[in-house]
């Protein structure tokens, strides 16, 4: 059954990629129903997702999706799925094109039955989407303070002697981080992280990961997948529930890496501390956050979790004020595990939701893709 439903889920990408939307026809039901951030649950079929499909191809007539993971299990099988390409094509959601290169990520869900799609979960932030559109502003990226700017140049340094070629460098203190090969290519086929830390000006590894991407990593068959699941359901339980940010250094790696916009190699936070800022961020504007997971599917060292979050409004958001209101949102994430412990979070949340929520006026007309 797990090798069936992959080939469908498959045939279902690559359907998207290569406008093959009679490949839609065949694996996904007429009764679909999809659950979006921003459209919500809309019982689409195959020929409601070749129109959302086909509007949006019209809009970026390159855009394609790699499949770095995916794993199954039972009726249920997750990915996490990069959306590359240009906005050059026809206008989209009534923004006309400007050429510029979008690259977002989504980690989704589907459920098979007789191996055709019957349901689905999209994890997605419709404001990137809008933001890289041109649509929304942007917010301005992280600025790296001298020391981690010039940890940054000595790598470069060596990648330049070298010859390699990298798809993101990031800098926290004094470590540097660096994951490649670019994404984006299409004869990529693995994906590395390797961690560097700065030690009188000379570069000592720290850490490195590496896996097969395509075919897409399916997690790895000889991790316990009851234990990573229970791992995941403790960092629920006792971190974003409990807000025990002391929680961490028994559930996260010290090496922790965190994708907000569940991109393969763009990591925003880093380690322990760049876990309990993430996580701080979020509970200065939610004191009273509770994340409540809806449900995972497992395969080895790899989680994914559809979860739902509520809080009360209470700080700034996104320079939007804040209401003393109650704000409810979705996302779905994914988890890697490694010696017991969450080494990568990709997460998707739907950021628009929350912003219409504080401020109603903002509007929406964007269903994203």
């Amino acid at each position: 059954m797990n090798s069936t439903n992959k080939a469908a889920a498959t045939r279902y990408i690559e359907a998207f990629n290569n406008d093959d939307w009679d490949a839609v026809r065949e694996v996904v039901a007429p009764n679909y129903v999809l659950t979006h951030p921003a459209a919500g649950t809309v019982q689409l079929g195959s020929e409601g997702m070749i129109a959302v499909w086909s509007h949006f191809k019209a809009a970026l007539p390159d855009s394609w999706h790699p499949i770095p993971v995916m794993i199954t299990e039972g009726d249920y099988l997750a990915v996490l799925l990069p959306t590359y390409g240009h906005f050059d094509g026809e206008p989209h959601q009534g923004t006309p094109p400007t050429g510029e290169w979008l690259e977002y990520g989504m980690v989704n869900i589907v459920r098979l039955e007789g191996g055709r799609l019957v349901e689905g979960w999209f994890g997605m932030d419709p404001l990137v989407e809008m933001q890289q559109m041109g649509a929304a502003p942007s917010p301005p990226p992280r600025q790296l303070g001298a020391t981690e700017q010039a940890n940054v140049e000595l790598f470069q340094r060596i990648i330049s002697a070298a010859g390699l070629e990298y798809d993101n460098l990031a800098a926290f203190g004094d470590v540097v981080v660096a994951m490649g090969p670019p994404q984006y290519a299409t004869d990529t086929s693995t994906r590395k992280v390797e961690i560097y830390r700065v030690v009188e000006g000379a570069l000592e590894p720290a850490y490195t990961h590496e896996f097969t991407t395509n075919p897409p990593y399916g997690g790895d068959p000889s991790a316990d997948t009851e234990l990573s699941r229970a791992v995941v359901k403790r960092f629920f339980e006792e971190v974003l529930r409990a807000h025990d940010l002391a929680a961490l250094t028994g559930i996260a790696s010290s090496h922790i890496l965190i994708h907000p916009t569940a991109m393969p190699c763009e990591a925003s936070f880093y380690g322990i501390d760049g876990a309990g800022a993430w996580l701080g961020e979020q509970w200065r504007t939610f004191p009273d956050l509770n994340v409540s997971d809806e449900f995972a599917v497992a395969s080895g060292d790899i989680v994914a979790v559809r979860w739902t979050a509520r809080g009360t409004s209470v700080g700034s958001f996104l320079m939007l004020p804040p209401t003393g209101e109650p704000v409810e949102y979705t996302g779905v994430s994914m988890y890697r595990i490694e010696d017991g412990k969450i080494a990568e979070i990709w997460e998707t949340r739907n950021t628009l939701g929350i912003m219409l929520q504080l401020n109603p006026e903002l509007g929406s007309g964007h269903n994203g893709h």
